[in-house]
């Protein structure tokens, strides 16, 4: 897991990148100078460990420096837009085509 692991300004950035269906999931904690830890949830995924790895990293670094985060690659962006919209459909108990 600290393979990844970054110090930048006095803080500890360590990057995850969890396999998922959708990809990669880029996350990341960091440990601030007086101890304190922070975990970012899934900011994205990516169809490499090292894009994630790279994104996570990325967002840390601009959150410690008081920045808005990066946003996802237009084209990774694209993707996430049809997961979220046509991959993610399951039916279910409240689907009214589910009992068909």
């Amino acid at each position: 897991m600290d393979r990844h692991a970054v110090h930048y300004r006095r803080h500890l950035i360590i990057p995850l990148a969890s396999v998922g269906v959708r990809g990669y999931a880029a996350s990341v904690f960091v440990t601030g100078p007086s101890g304190r830890r922070k975990a970012f949830g899934i900011l994205g995924y990516f169809s490499s460990e090292e894009e994630a790895i790279e994104y996570a990293t990325s967002c840390a670094k601009a959150r410690i420096e008081g920045n808005r985060m990066p946003g996802l690659p237009r084209k990774l962006s694209a993707v996430r837009h049809w997961f979220m919209r046509h991959g993610m459909r399951r039916p279910g108990l409240f689907d009214p085509t589910a009992w068909d």
